[in-house]
């Protein structure tokens, strides 16, 4: 092992590798940019993106939308979706139970940020209204079909063993959304998604959150087909994991998350969904087994569970150290990735999947709290200087109790979908930390609701919370959102064989805890023209969306 405290540079290559259901790939990543600027000390009006002029594309924040419900434990404009149709965003204010609805039509470049304003469609009286036997818990998600015809949004229940509701609208003559149905969904749907126009799909968690003193209920995945006869109600079929339950034995030897004790149709919670172009095809992740499950949308019915693989910091550095310093270095220590929002780039007839690397624990649930506070690793065999949070690897099977691991990966991954499984092509590695040391050297690591150096260094660093990808002039690019420091991270991923770094945004004002654009949490990509494009944040700490302008320069 080896410590050296991070000196001030930018780094034009960093190698890193992965471990994929016990096989080491190796893993390229990079980023090249000129480091001309000023690090950031002081707030301004409009925020551009550290590497504009030297990178191949430009980024400026030219609107937002504050919704008034800012709120430090998260829930406020937490999922954004984008209806190119009437040029209109929605997002999802879980805290408040409604959808804000924000006109973009006006929306333009100015020299300061354009306060934008929208209306807000009272979601919580709509379906406890429309459905008695149903008490509103949360609103989680928000997606648009492909012809902009129609918006669902997935809500679940107060009771958290008890089914959610994907909630369907369309538009009036006024282009105003009116109710169409409500649908029975599995536990907890958490994300909702559009397969095509006539299928929704949403990812039922079904997590054990009363603990061990209540129930765990089955994670599934909700599959809706949509009826256009309104006097005939739209089917929906829950797909459950139990059919995996007889190969669990199969699936922890090759890498996959199970708690001892328990089997997959209970175990495996749904985090999110991507899906084919083809509409064939959903993918589905699993982030508490660091796994990604495979869907068949035609037989409705999954396919296979494959390992995400871990992150090796002793090839890849880290500042696992809480001590108000800077300090990237290896250890022996492996990141279980654990993503939170995926999503698919096709290219040349292939097909890659993108992960951003959060990390997930159950430390909210009585009796299977799987965080371990303390300077030495549960395996025993890590002494550090500073307390670290790491994983409890003795919970679970598929992972080597003697080892060290701890949440997350702190990066973005690519893997090229085989009929093998899942082969990882790239790892954004310790990209985040260095890059934001650099750019953000007062508030490196910080958290959401703290700006205090160095606050998230033993618990997941900068914590990659969604990613969305987007083309411009013939490059397409991947946006991956940082819930703890905040920003932007953007990737040109054209080749996958050669991707690179190419600019970070961060809206945040630092002068104050939670002031501006923090804790981005959903993206949205709004294509423009051939040179310019925009992308939506939504925040869910500060409750806002931010709006930044994409500008292709090379």
């Amino acid at each position: 092992m080896k410590f050296l405290k991070f000196k001030k540079k930018l780094l034009c290559f960093v190698c890193a590798s992965a471990t994929l259901a016990g096989v080491f790939f190796p893993v390229q990543t990079a980023f090249a940019a000129d480091s001309s600027y000023e690090p950031v000390t002081t707030t301004d009006t409009v925020y551009e993106g550290f590497f504009n002029g030297t990178s191949s594309l430009d980024m400026t924040l030219s609107a937002r939308f504050t919704s008034g419900a800012m709120n430090e434990d998260g829930g406020s404009s937490e999922i954004v979706a984008y209806n190119e149709k009437y040029n209109t965003a929605y997002v999802v204010n879980g805290t408040k139970g409604v959808l804000d609805c924000i006109a973009l039509a006006h929306e333009k470049t100015e020299s300061s940020v354009k306060n934008l304003t929208g209306t807000e469609l009272d979601v919580k009286a709509l379906v406890e209204g429309k459905d008695s036997s149903f008490t509103y818990g949360d609103m989680t998600s928000v997606s648009v079909s492909p012809d902009g015809k129609m918006v669902a949004v997935a809500v679940q229940d107060a009771d958290y063993s008890k089914s959610g509701r994907a909630v369907l609208f369309t538009y009036n003559k006024n282009k105003k959304l009116v109710l169409k149905e409500m649908i029975t969904t599995g536990v907890q749907p958490d994300m909702i998604t559009f397969a095509d126009n006539k299928t929704v799909l949403t990812a039922d968690e079904g997590e054990p959150r009363e603990g061990v003193s209540g129930t765990d209920p089955k994670g599934s995945v909700t599959m809706i087909s949509i009826s256009n006869n309104s006097k005939k109600a739209s089917k929906a079929n829950i797909i459950y994991f139990d059919s995996f339950d007889a190969k669990r034995g199969q699936l922890t030897d090759a890498g996959v998350i199970i708690q001892k004790g328990t089997n997959p149709s209970t175990d495996f919670e749904p985090e999110y969904i991507a899906v084919s172009s083809n509409g064939k095809t959903a993918y589905v992740a699993l982030q508490e087994a660091n796994s990604i499950a495979v869907l068949n949308l035609k037989s409705g019915k999954f396919t296979n569970v494959y390992s995400l693989g871990l992150q090796n910091y002793n090839e890849t550095e880290i500042d696992l150290l809480k001590n108000d310093e800077i300090n990237l270095a290896n250890y022996d220590v492996y990141g279980i990735k654990m993503p939170d929002g995926i999503t698919l780039y096709e290219q040349k007839g292939k097909t890659y999947l993108l992960t951003a690397n959060e990390g997930d624990s159950r430390a909210d649930w009585e009796g299977l709290d799987n965080e371990v506070e303390s300077k030495t690793s549960p395996s025993g065999d890590l002494k550090l200087s500073e307390k670290v949070v790491w994983f409890n690897a003795g919970m679970f099977d598929g992972l080597d109790s003697e080892k060290a691991y701890i949440f997350g990966g702190r990066s973005f991954s690519m893997y090229q979908v085989t009929s093998q499984g899942l082969k990882l092509v790239f790892d954004s590695g310790s990209d985040f930390e260095s890059i934001t040391a650099e750019v953000l050297p007062d508030y490196f690591n910080c958290s959401n609701d703290k700006i205090s150096l160095d606050n998230r260094s033993g618990k997941k660093g900068p914590e990659a919370e969604s990613v969305t990808i987007g083309k411009i002039k013939n490059r397409t690019y991947a946006f991956i959102a940082l819930e703890r420091i905040s920003g932007i991270m953007v990737y040109d991923i054209t080749n996958p064989t050669n991707v690179q770094f190419t600019n970070y945004i961060n809206s945040r004002d630092f002068s104050a805890k939670v002031q501006d654009d923090v804790s981005p949490e959903g993206l949205a990509f709004v294509s423009g023209n051939r040179r310019t494009a925009k992308l939506l944040a939504s925040c869910e700490v500060s409750g806002t969306v931010a709006v930044y302008d994409l500008k292709a320069v090379k």
